[in-house]
């Protein structure tokens, strides 16, 4: 097989990275052939003879239908197919979803959620293409008092338009989803959605794509004039009750603490370069007349706080709120991760090859994130459970009792070391639970011999020796007890 790519022999792809066909050896280009090294599987060529030799052995690229399905996520897609229904089909996932609490001395003890929303579309010739990323913040009853009954867009992004794909096409879809959201966050519960346009200075708001300060500019001047329609036109459409945008959050329904503290910080750099500006940013803002005329308009003229109000006078109560779980999740879970990742395994968005090629690479990873955090949280549940059991001596219907003897050490206490009460390697079950366990078993046992024996011959070992078994065991109960409530004092205090 030859090392030209034949998939863009007319038109050549930069790609360094070659796969060989496994049943000819032809090479390909990773982005040509959708070829994911992080996958089972290889390259097979689409000619009849390879596909009979080495069909079975060709890697299957994963699309986001694979992802799991979230409240939010489904609604956002039913919203959107609605209003696009002819045309490529999007998608919308959650594919991150935590808890999160700040490095900051006043929020820090205060947890909010943390989802990472992205939309998916499908593509001529197969394949899907990530067109649109957002992380929002949601603060519910337990957030900081000042945050409660708030959401905000903490980072929203855009790719390239591609092919023949307007303009207008993309605003709407990205309004749409807005919208979307706005009338999922008033089910849950919320009063108001939060946004901002990063300051052109603070470089950290992309998420596809780094940005150069002239792009910055020209990007804050474009979101803040699609902020300000979006909500007129949601206001007009009663989607949301009103809204509020000023230059300055003190000037309006906005608390600074939805800020975490590299926005926050970045904010305050901000204004301080506006008055003493380092002699770095003068020279790229007056590299060109254009660039410093839109730095001074940002500065002077330009709304970057909004607020939309979500209670509309009349609107029925609130469905249940949204009670699933979050999807544990580490590489994606900030955006500062999601771009780290992205430029760790050379993954980019300038063409619309490179676009289908890093979406196929990012599902597979948010694929396996989410199939471990499922993991984990089943093995959290697991754990809560045989915890229960030993404290209070009731199993949850439909699981399984833990076995006598157990895997390695901690017996009944779940498998290795530490079992339920720690990972593995962590403090070993209290001999005391050992105990109090092994006497309860004693007791039914001997409840079961008492019950059978007359039928068996059996002479149980007196009454005394019963009455003696059930104080040991009360007694180790009630010393059990009292040893937990102890520590979950200490814990408190």
């Amino acid at each position: 097989g030859g090392m030209t790519c034949p998939a863009c022999a007319f038109n050549p792809v930069m790609d360094d990275r070659m796969e060989r066909c496994l049943a000819c050896g032809q090479a390909y280009h990773h982005i040509c052939s959708l070829y994911n090294p992080l996958e089972p599987g290889g390259v097979v060529c689409q000619r009849e003879q390879c596909q009979r030799i080495a069909g079975g052995q060709q890697q299957q690229p994963l699309t986001a239908g694979c992802l799991v399905d979230t409240t939010l996520g489904s609604y956002l897609t039913s919203k959107v197919r609605g209003v696009f229904s002819t045309g490529h089909p999007v998608v919308v996932k959650v594919v991150a979803d935590t808890w999160r609490r700040d490095h900051h001395p006043l929020t820090w003890q205060f947890p909010y959620r943390h989802k990472a929303v992205f939309a998916f579309k499908k593509v001529d010739g197969g394949g899907e293409m990530m067109i649109f990323g957002m992380y929002v913040n949601e603060f519910g009853a337990q957030s900081y008092p000042a945050n409660q009954g708030r959401a905000f867009v903490h980072c929203l992004d855009t790719t390239l338009l591609y092919g023949d794909e307007q303009g207008d096409d993309r605003r709407a879809l990205l309004s749409t989803i807005l919208c979307g959201y706005f009338e999922y966050a008033q089910s849950q519960g919320f009063s108001a959605v939060h946004m901002h346009v990063p300051p052109p200075t603070y470089a950290e708001t992309h998420i596809f794509a780094c940005r150069s300060l002239e792009v910055q500019l020209r990007a804050c001047a474009n979101l803040a004039t699609w902020y300000r329609r979006l909500l007129e036109e949601a206001a007009a459409g009663r989607v949301v009750e009103g809204f509020e945008a000023a230059m300055e959050c003190i000037d309006i329904d906005f608390p600074p603490s939805v800020f975490d503290p590299e926005e926050a910080a970045a904010e305050t750099d901000y204004k301080d370069w506006l008055i003493n500006p380092p002699a770095t940013l003068v020279a790229q803002v007056n590299a060109c007349p254009q660039t410093s005329e839109m730095f001074q308009s940002i500065a002077t003229r330009t709304e970057r706080f909004f607020v939309a109000k979500l209670n509309l006078p009349g609107r029925p109560l609130p469905p249940l709120p949204d009670m699933s779980s979050p999807t544990v999740a580490g590489l994606t879970a900030t955006r500062h991760r999601l771009v780290m990742l992205r430029e760790a395994q050379g993954l980019f968005f300038h063409t619309r090859e490179h676009a289908r090629y890093s979406t196929t690479v990012l599902v597979a990873l948010f694929k396996r994130e989410q199939d471990e955090g499922m993991q984990k949280q089943e093995m959290l549940r697991e754990k809560e459970a045989k915890e229960a059991f030993l404290r209070h001596g009731e199993y949850p219907l439909g699981m399984e009792l833990p076995p006598s003897g157990g895997n390695g050490m901690g017996g009944v206490m779940g498998e290795g070391m530490g079992g339920c009460i720690g990972p593995r390697g962590g403090g070993m079950a209290h001999p005391m639970h050992m105990q109090a366990v092994a006497m309860e078993r004693e007791a039914a046992m001997r409840h079961a011999l008492e019950a059978q024996g007359p039928a068996r011959g059996f002479v149980p070992g007196g009454l005394d020796e019963v009455v003696e078994g059930h104080m040991r065991q009360q007694q180790a109960k009630m010393w059990l007890q009292q040893q937990m409530r102890g520590g979950e004092a200490d814990r408190v205090s």
